[in-house]
């Protein structure tokens, strides 16, 4: 296992010029190293080979946001002080510590600087395409432009997407966007808007071409025009479901628009192939590697009702857990121990807070953590089906979302009881099986998931700010959010799940 990797940034911002009024102020600043890397079309699809890798290992880094938003979603639970994993799950919360000499600055920098880049290089290439008409052939003679353009469109959807559903506001530039004007500062709502537009046009583009990947672009399995539209299709449906920072904004999504992306989503798990060189995955790591993270409490209740929610009381809690459940049993979820490993001991810092401490682990990627090559899902097709569950549940097709839920993993695989086709049951099943099936998979997932209901502890930040270190660079004012900065139940969370 590599423990650390590094990646060089070609940050979009910087090549831009800032003003001091929170807008950007781009000049063409003609880098030849810049030029020169699509000067020629061959380049330009080499370029386009590395954008989902890019999205993927950043999303998944150890030193990005993943772990602090599993802890900060009482998903997972960890007393190290790496990775703001410690000040992120605080009790009470904390505000985020947004300046350029805090320890965990990289958490939400090294990530932000990381979707500019993507964006960059995804904007490029379509400024070659599209922009200069640029056309890209295989050694065969095949024309694929098609290919590199979907790709690149891609790339700077998930870009822009990912600003959106983790940050409060940035920069919106695509291809299209004039670069010799101010770019004023925008909301994350705008990003989101962007990001779906993108995604729109990648599924465009997949609608009317034929292409096969390069096997490196996503190892793993075969991916062709129509592999990468539905990749596309979920993304879409997963940004616009994720992206509320309260229960009213989610009561406000335009859930046909989710259903219309999600029928047309993964049939698959998206999965990319590790290989532990190029490709490999430390948000997994992490959190599920012996001596780190463990499975929060809560998530524990959930699957039995009988284990406490909270630890609460000490060292004495051990004695007063009752057996772990080792096979069915009537109104436990079978997946606890499917997934999940019990432990009888925990390492975690005492005077950090004993509400850190667990008795479980989670174990579904225990063959990734034994050999670092095998696939690791990000996106599982379950995630799919149960945003076409909550779609239809916000159009009072009640009957419709049960259905999925009663054909999927919570009773394949978790042996529970079906739900019948009423609000509240569908609700209460959607939550649960992102908090439980959908387990430490893709990053943010739990917290977007305890986000939108309002079940984010108190004083919790909702989305990070624009890094400190690029608010000098950008020459605006420093802001933070957390504890009670910002607008309550906008900034942070006002609400809570205990």
């Amino acid at each position: 296992m590599k423990t650390f990797k590094y990646f060089l940034l070609f940050t979009v911002l910087a090549a831009f010029l800032v003003t001091g009024c929170e807008s950007l102020d781009v000049k063409n600043l003609n880098d030849p190293d810049f030029a020169t890397a699509f000067s020629k079309p061959s380049d330009v699809k080499g370029v386009a080979g590395g954008l989902i890798n890019t999205w993927f290992q950043y999303s998944q880094a150890y030193n990005g946001p993943a772990l602090a938003l599993w802890v900060g979603a009482d998903a997972g639970t960890c007393s190290h002080g790496n990775v703001a994993m410690w000040h992120f799950s605080m009790e009470p919360r904390i505000a985020w510590d947004n300046t350029p000499a805090y320890g965990n600055a990289v958490v939400n920098e090294n990530f932000y600087k990381a979707m500019y880049s993507l964006l960059s290089s995804s904007n490029e290439i379509l400024d070659k395409i599209v922009g200069e008409g640029m056309v890209i052939t295989a050694d065969d003679g095949s024309d694929e432009t098609p290919m590199v353009k979907a790709i690149a469109y891609l790339g700077q959807g998930l870009a822009l997407g990912y600003v959106g559903l983790f940050y409060d506001k940035g920069f919106v530039v695509t291809e299209e966007t004039d670069l010799t004007s101010e770019i004023e500062v925008a909301p994350y709502t705008e990003l989101m808007t962007a990001a779906v537009a993108s995604l729109d046009k990648c599924i465009s583009t997949c609608s009317s071409a034929s292409f096969t990947l390069p096997g490196t672009w996503i190892p793993g399995m075969v991916y062709t025009e129509e592999e990468v539209s539905q990749l596309a299709n979920s993304m879409a449906a997963r940004f616009l479901s994720y992206s509320p920072r309260n229960k009213a904004d989610n009561d406000a999504v335009d859930w046909s628009r989710v259903l219309s992306y999600a029928n047309n989503g993964l049939t698959f798990d998206f999965a990319p192939k590790m290989d532990d060189v190029d490709w490999y995955d430390q948000y997994h790591t992490y959190a599920n590697y012996a001596g780190w993270g463990r499975v929060d409490m809560r998530i524990v209740n959930m699957m039995d009702p009988e284990m406490p929610a909270r630890w609460t009381l000490g060292a004495d809690q051990w004695a007063a857990l009752p057996e772990p459940t080792a096979a069915h049993e009537d109104g436990v979820d079978d997946r606890i121990f499917k997934d999940f490993q019990y432990l009888s001991s925990c390492t975690f810092r005492v005077e950090r807070g004993y509400y850190h401490y667990s008795c479980y682990r989670y174990s579904r990627f225990d063959d990734y953590l034994a050999t670092w090559t095998t696939p690791s899902p990000v996106f599982r097709k379950a995630e799919n089906d149960l945003l076409k569950a909550e779609a239809m549940m916000h159009q009072a097709n009640f009957t419709g979302a049960a259905d999925i839920i009663n054909a999927g993993e919570r009773i394949t695989r978790g042996g529970l009881a079906p739900i019948g086709a009423t609000a509240a049951e569908v609700e209460a099943a959607i939550f649960h099986e992102r908090n439980i099936e959908l387990f430490g998979s893709g990053m943010g997932i739990e917290f977007c998931t305890m986000r939108k209901a309002d079940k984010l502890q108190h004083g919790t930040p909702l989305h990070f700010p624009i890094p400190g270190q690029q608010l000098e660079v950008n020459l605006m004012e420093p802001y933070t959010f957390g504890a009670d900065k910002g607008v309550a139940g906008k900034d942070y969370s006002n609400g809570g799940w205990f």
